[in-house]
């Protein structure tokens, strides 16, 4: 799947979500659909430390894993962006220190910021090491998609809880409100870590 299909499929369905589509489905079937399509849309380019789970059929703990947005998952595809990136700037000379940032993936596209003199080659080189800018987009594809998948949770949750129509109604206004909410993600590369923040909350990294 292209880089720029991913990202748009993604964000393409955070922007038309409609939390009334879980308003019939009190047992969640309809909230666990969706994660299954999510699934086969970004399936075949995630990158893993293993095969992508590029199948059809059911999904297994590890795919899941890789796939769903979650804190978790943010972990994992950090953690695979910097063995990447480790081994591509020392096999092109680069070093790793100073830090610095990704400012834009639209498209596909890498774009980087910082202070460093050669900046302008490992853009370069993220742009044009095809598993390199995949990781990287794909990394901040699902940290986008963190706080929607938080707030379509509590939706489901608030939404079983409740009592009648009026307050059903409450519900489906108030979380309507905040799933469209911009998120901001900032991605940090380079160094001994690669950083992620998600509307300025710290997102987890692999232990080592």
């Amino acid at each position: 799947m292209q880089l720029d299909k991913v990202y748009a499929q993604s964000h393409g369905m955070a922007s038309g979500a409609k939390p009334a589509s879980f308003a019939g489905n009190n047992d969640g079937n309809a909230f666990a659909g969706m994660l299954s399509q999510a699934a086969r849309q970004l399936a075949g380019s995630a990158p893993t430390l293993r095969p992508p789970p590029v199948h059809d059929g059911p999904m297994n703990d590890e795919d899941i894993k890789w796939i769903m947005p979650s804190r978790q998952a943010v972990a994992l595809h950090g953690e695979y962006v910097r063995q990447l990136l480790d081994e591509k700037m020392s096999q092109a000379g680069l070093p790793l220190s100073p830090p610095f940032q990704v400012v834009g993936t639209e498209g596909g596209k890498i774009k980087l910021a910082g202070s460093r003199a050669d900046l302008e080659q490992i853009e370069r080189l993220c742009n044009d090491d095809k598993e390199l800018g995949s990781a990287i987009c794909n990394l901040r594809t699902i940290a986008s998609s963190v706080p929607e998948m938080d707030e379509a949770a509590a939706y489901v949750r608030a939404w079983q809880q409740a009592r009648n129509d009026a307050e059903r109604m409450a519900v489906f206004r108030y979380y309507s409100a905040r799933m469209s909410v911009p998120t901001k993600v900032e991605t940090w590369l380079g160094g001994d870590a690669v950083s992620v923040t998600v509307n300025g909350e710290l997102m987890p990294q692999l232990a080592a």
